[in-house]
């Protein structure tokens, strides 16, 4: 038998080859502050925005009499304030990884941190969106959960609720063409899911999938598809209740000015690196640097009216 020599007397002096071509992140859709009103705070002008709406006036609809004054109306007033916060975080690298490892790291920490600061903001906006007043629980579906998965009955319920409250539609109507299998899709408010409920959002009765959309080009990347006056994104960064039996999800169905988001004029977001040996005397061998972002930030809602939430569990067998 001969005698061979294999891998086990002489192995790779590099056992393993490097990959430099970074793997893809799984990140979440992001869309939350589309939506948002953005009244940002000049330079000097403080931390504090105050938004202010004034209230209607009742219908004149009692007849003048002749010669005599009616008493008039008095003007009245609502006023919302909102205080900025700072936020931001920062990565120290040393220089043993800058002049040893192989990657960009410090362009790829840049990378991380810009997915770092927009997750951060729309988590912020999301949570206060949580905190509207107008909310109803679906009772349309048949999941036999209180409360049931949504229904196009609760999505007409929702959709009442807003247009009773004078909400405006965000988007326009989209007319048909002679694309086949397409139809219109109505002008509507935009509903913010998670995306445990892609598949009990598509069960609802006239649900229209984005692929129906006589265009394309009107359609957003985290867009599912439509249910009457609603059209709908997904995202896992959604509210999802696990402490609740069944689980329990909050979608946002918004209408047009619901909420309104502010930053100082001069630091909305800001990337800031401070390169090896910049800390002067603290770093006299050249030793540290770092990458980090600071964003100024407040999220308020402006009118509750113009929003409201459609509290429901999944479909039976799901999440």
């Amino acid at each position: 038998m001969d005698i061979l020599t294999t891998s086990t007397q002489v192995d790779p002096a590099v056992a393993v080859f490097y990959n430099k071509v970074l793997l893809k992140r799984a990140l979440p859709f992001l869309f939350c502050l589309k939506f948002a009103q953005v009244r940002d705070i000049p330079a000097k002008r403080g931390n504090i925005i105050k938004f202010r709406r004034y209230s209607a006036l009742p219908l004149a609809t009692t007849p003048l009499t002749e010669g005599i004054t009616p008493p008039g109306q008095q003007l009245a007033k609502t006023d919302l304030t909102a205080k900025i916060a700072f936020y931001g975080d920062f990565v120290h690298l040393t220089d043993v990884v800058d002049l040893t490892v192989e990657d960009a790291v410090l362009t790829e920490t840049n990378i991380l941190q810009g997915e770092q600061s927009g997750q951060t903001l729309e988590v912020l906006m999301r949570d206060i969106l949580m905190a509207c007043a107008s909310q109803t629980n679906a009772a349309g579906g048949g999941n036999g959960k209180t409360p049931t998965e949504p229904a196009v009955t609760d999505v007409t319920a929702v959709t009442k609720a807003l247009r009773a409250g004078n909400a405006r539609y965000i988007t326009n109507v989209i007319t048909a063409n002679d694309g086949v299998g397409t139809s219109p899709v109505r002008a509507a408010f935009w509903a913010m899911t998670h995306t445990d409920l892609d598949d009990a959002w598509e069960a609802v009765a006239g649900f229209k999938s984005t692929v129906e959309y006589p265009r394309q080009d009107t359609v957003l990347e985290a867009e599912i598809g439509a249910v009457k006056n609603v059209r709908l994104l997904s995202s896992t960064l959604w509210h999802k209740d696990t402490s609740t039996t069944p689980d329990t999800y909050k979608t946002a169905v918004v209408g047009k000015d619901a909420y309104g988001m502010t930053r100082l004029s001069t630091l909305t977001l800001k990337n800031i690196v401070k390169a090896f040996g910049s800390g002067g005397t603290s770093d006299p061998l050249d030793q540290r640097a770092t990458s980090g972002w600071k964003a100024s930030w407040v999220g308020r809602i402006l009118n509750d009216a113009f929003m409201h939430l459609l509290v429901s569990s999944n479909k039976a067998g799901s999440g």
